[in-house]
């Protein structure tokens, strides 16, 4: 990073004590409305999801984009459609098993296994899933989903080709990623290439802004590597179905200043026509440095 942020980051965290106590406070608003709309949402109470869903939420599952119908059109916008929606899935169950859960600033991540039963069938289909909530003035923003459906509900060979591309696209460029390798970064994003890492908003501007194009995000990357070193990802789970690789682990690094971390990460790369178009970052950066 630069000299500029890194100076930032200074005030941030040891000269602005009003800040991280609004950021705390931020922190625990969303995660007692994101548990609260899980117990009702998993109620199949959806009525009642009226009253946790802001106005003008938005709703987007890119995963979701092999199914007909509205979610594979993309961003789902209003409470009321959103919650129509939901009522058209046919759930009479569901269980969603959580492995881990994250909750910084306005985000809430949970990841596991969404055990749903549909109307008209007594069997249980586990889907390896991932739900991040954004929770503003006490409400449901916005809902992002990735679920691994086309394996969970047995949709075979269609896929596979893609599938096969994205995870070595998506490894190719992780592995990159991890190890700063700017030139097969460059080599493997599509020109018009998004990334955003929405839990590292609670450092201030410009940190959790979607960051666009190729040029700009290896720019970007130029500065924030000049602050991190042994860089890497300690996966516990991950699945690739069609455009989208998900994994999920424990992402360590240590920065200039010696100080190391290890903390609960979610990322996710979406691979089309053998390019990385969309990068996404959730790290829990409420977990503090790993005692030397």
């Amino acid at each position: 990073m630069t000299r500029r942020f890194n100076a930032a980051l200074a005030v941030v965290f040891l000269l602005t004590p009003t800040y991280l106590m609004a950021q705390n406070a931020a922190t625990e608003m969303t995660r007692t409305v994101s548990q609260h709309y899980l117990d009702l949402d998993t109620s199949l109470k959806f009525d009642a999801l009226a009253e946790v869903y802001a106005p003008d939420a938005q709703f987007l599952d890119p995963t979701g984009e092999i199914f007909p119908g509205i979610v594979s059109q993309g961003t789902i916008k209003g409470a009321k459609t959103i919650i129509e929606l939901q009522k058209s899935w046919g759930l009479t169950g569901v269980d969603f098993d959580i492995d881990a859960s994250f909750f910084v600033g306005e985000y809430a991540l949970h990841r596991g296994t969404y055990n749903t039963q549909f109307s008209g069938s007594d069997a249980w289909t586990p889907i390896p899933f991932i739900t991040i909530h954004r929770v503003q003035n006490e409400r449901i923003t916005e809902r992002l989903d990735f679920g691994e459906y086309i394996e969970s509900f047995g949709l075979g060979g269609q896929f596979d080709t893609t599938t096969e591309t994205t995870r070595t696209v998506a490894q190719t460029y992780l592995r990159a990623y991890l190890d700063r390798d700017l030139d097969t970064q460059t080599e493997l994003a599509a020109t018009d290439i998004q990334f955003q890492d929405p839990t590292a908003q609670i450092f201030g501007p410009p940190m959790g802004e979607v960051f666009q194009g190729a040029e700009t995000l290896i720019n970007r990357r130029k500065q924030v590597f000049q602050n991190i070193q042994a860089f890497d990802l300690e996966i516990d789970n991950s699945f690739v179905a069609n455009h989208h690789a998900v994994y999920m682990g424990t992402t360590t690094y240590t920065l200039a200043s010696g100080q190391r971390y290890a903390q609960p990460a979610v990322f996710i790369i979406e691979v089309r026509d053998g390019k990385v178009t969309q990068h996404w970052d959730f790290v829990d950066y409420t977990v503090g440095p790993v005692a030397n």
